[in-house]
């Protein structure tokens, strides 16, 4: 009994919770921009003079605010990336074992009824991606360590390392 139904009605589900989480980012984000663009035009409105503005940016109070003038900012350490394709990676790999797992729960408790390959096919897709990322993940901590871009921070034995310096 093969229903198109299995696939179209969670297909529909998830298509209306993606519309939706997109519409609420995009409010949130606009919102966020509109806040932080009036602060900062008040901020600056307050200053009188470049010689002020100028004082203004020698303090901390200036260096942070000149970093908080772009609202999103992405980050380019690869700790970061390295940690975001690992925890995606584990992710996948629980989702891909979670619906293999269903799929065999099926097929045998429900073996004369229907037919489950796809949940078989989605596990294993899901499975697979996972998996990459958590290879990913290893090569890049690999190459990284052995160009030197991670920090001492990131390092087993970074105390060591600065203490036989």
């Amino acid at each position: 009994m093969r229903s198109p139904d299995i696939i179209i009605v969670p297909a529909l589900w998830v298509m209306i919770a993606f519309i939706i989480w997109v519409v609420v980012n995009g409010w949130q984000r606009r919102l966020r921009l509109k806040l932080t663009t009036e602060f900062n035009s008040k901020l600056l409105d307050r200053i009188g003079s470049v010689k002020d503005f100028n004082d203004f940016l020698q303090t901390d109070g200036g260096a942070k605010f000149m970093d908080s003038m772009t609202v999103e900012r992405s980050s380019s350490r690869p700790e970061d990336s390295i940690l975001r394709a690992s925890q995606i990676g584990i992710v996948l790999m629980m989702l891909g074992v979670g619906v293999l797992t269903l799929g065999r729960y099926f097929t045998a408790r429900y073996a004369e009824s229907g037919d489950f390959e796809v949940l078989t096919v989605i596990g294993v897709i899901a499975g697979s991606l996972g998996l990459g990322f958590l290879i990913s993940a290893g090569a890049s901590y690999r190459l990284a360590r052995m160009l030197g871009v991670l920090g001492g921070n990131g390092r087993r034995g970074a105390s060591q390392d600065a203490a036989s310096r």
